[in-house]
């Protein structure tokens, strides 16, 4: 008999033990159930991306800013249209103001913008040969570039998170943005992991570019450019031939 009774406490420990592993699963399974997956926008993803970058706040509380920026343009066939090196200062402690120097074989140039006026000059002397539009474009293209993510980040554009796709060999986020008062569609990748910014491709109105970001450098927190290559692609990203090539340097901010 006392046999049989440590027969039946054993029994009855094992179906003990396994109501509570039973039980357990369940839990765990009914938990598993209730835990949605991440659901990812374009401006969650664009929040990370500053956030990861040095934060929107810390990017809008700039006070100055300066670098070099050395870049040679090419045509399709290879020759060299400009080899530049230019200075920028960007001063924002008195409303907005920036500059941009720089020189050829001959002049030296320098684009003013403070506020909403904007002046080209060529030794000194106002240079009425630029239109306005086109300094306009020069100073926006230099200062949008520059500042990504967080140009991106304004009421006029649209982000569409485009899911998981390669670029460049790696596994990458595709971020899509437009914007409401312009033409470009932005297709910019960040790394899957990191969030580290690899490059984008850009489709304007009459060509399109892939731009690879070979080197970032870290300064005051921020993550910026330090070399990256431009591409005419077609409208399948194929490459067609090396548009520019950009190196950055010196940065300062405060």
């Amino acid at each position: 008999m006392a046999i049989l009774r440590g027969l039946q406490r054993r029994l009855a420990l094992i179906a003990i033990a396994g109501a509570v592993a039973v039980t357990l699963i369940i839990i765990f399974n009914t938990n598993d159930k209730n835990v949605q997956p991440e659901i990812i926008t374009g401006n969650s993803l664009l929040k990370k991306i500053m956030n990861s970058s040095g934060g929107k706040e810390n990017y809008e509380g700039i006070k100055s800013l300066s670098f070099e920026k050395a870049f040679k343009l090419y045509d399709k066939d290879s020759i060299t249209e400009i080899d530049r090196l230019e200075k920028h200062t960007y001063d924002f402690t008195n409303g907005a103001m920036r500059s941009i120097t720089w020189k050829d074989s001959l002049h030296t140039y320098k684009l003013i913008q403070k506020d909403t006026a904007i002046l080209q000059f060529k030794d000194g002397t106002r240079d009425t040969s630029v239109s306005r539009k086109a300094l306009q474009n020069k100073l926006y293209a230099s200062t949008f570039v520059l500042g990504l993510p967080f140009t991106l980040d304004t009421d006029s554009s649209v982000k569409t998170y485009l899911g998981i796709t390669d670029f460049q060999g790696k596994p990458a986020h595709e971020l899509k943005v437009t914007f409401q008062d312009g033409t470009d569609t932005w297709y910019l990748y960040y790394d899957e992991s990191t969030l580290d910014w690899l490059g984008y491709w850009v489709q304007t109105s009459d060509h399109y570019s892939l731009v690879i970001n070979e080197e970032m450098i870290n300064e005051k927190g921020f993550t910026l450019s330090r070399k990256r290559k431009s591409y005419r692609t077609d409208a399948q990203k194929n490459r067609l031939y090396l548009r520019a090539d950009y190196e950055y340097s010196n940065y300062l901010i405060q």
